[in-house]
């Protein structure tokens, strides 16, 4: 193969690639509008099935957990509901705004559930906020996602 074949397959292969990340797009956003029909749909005062299945785990609200580690270090835990789009790069803006380096996150969902778990450190000269404090800041950002 010579250099012309190989920038000539080269180019190809990423119009074939776009042409995949169009159908993706496409498809997410026809996903997106089902969600937000059947949401629409809902009547006022009923509950969702992931609502429902989190009850069943004997998740009745979100749930947040904050350990002070050690020094300028902290673990969390959070358990919501995913309702809508973005709300997970709220939670984790939030723990950025705190003034904290994620070091290791773990995100798990499962039927409309979000589990984050996360170990965090404070950012060089940044204060410490208290653990009390840091978690009912996180459990009314999870609420309103």
């Amino acid at each position: 193969m010579n250099k012309a074949t190989i920038i000539t397959d080269a180019i190809a292969y990423i119009e074939d690639l776009k042409k995949c990340v169009e159908d993706l797009s496409d498809q997410l956003l026809q996903m997106d509008q089902e969600t937000c029909v059947k949401g629409e749909n809902m009547k006022h005062g009923e509950t969702s099935n992931t609502e429902r299945e989190m009850k069943n785990w004997g998740i009745t609200q979100p749930e947040v957990e904050v350990i002070h580690v050690d020094g300028g270090r902290l673990w969390i835990k959070m358990i919501f509901e995913k309702k809508k789009r973005g709300g997970l790069t709220k939670v984790i803006e939030a723990m950025a705004m705190l003034g904290f380096d994620l070091i290791d996150t773990s995100i798990t969902t499962s039927k409309g559930a979000v589990l984050v778990t996360t170990f965090l450190e404070v950012i060089h000269g940044g204060t410490f906020p208290n653990a009390a404090q840091i978690k009912q800041f996180l459990f009314k950002v999870v609420r309103n996602v």
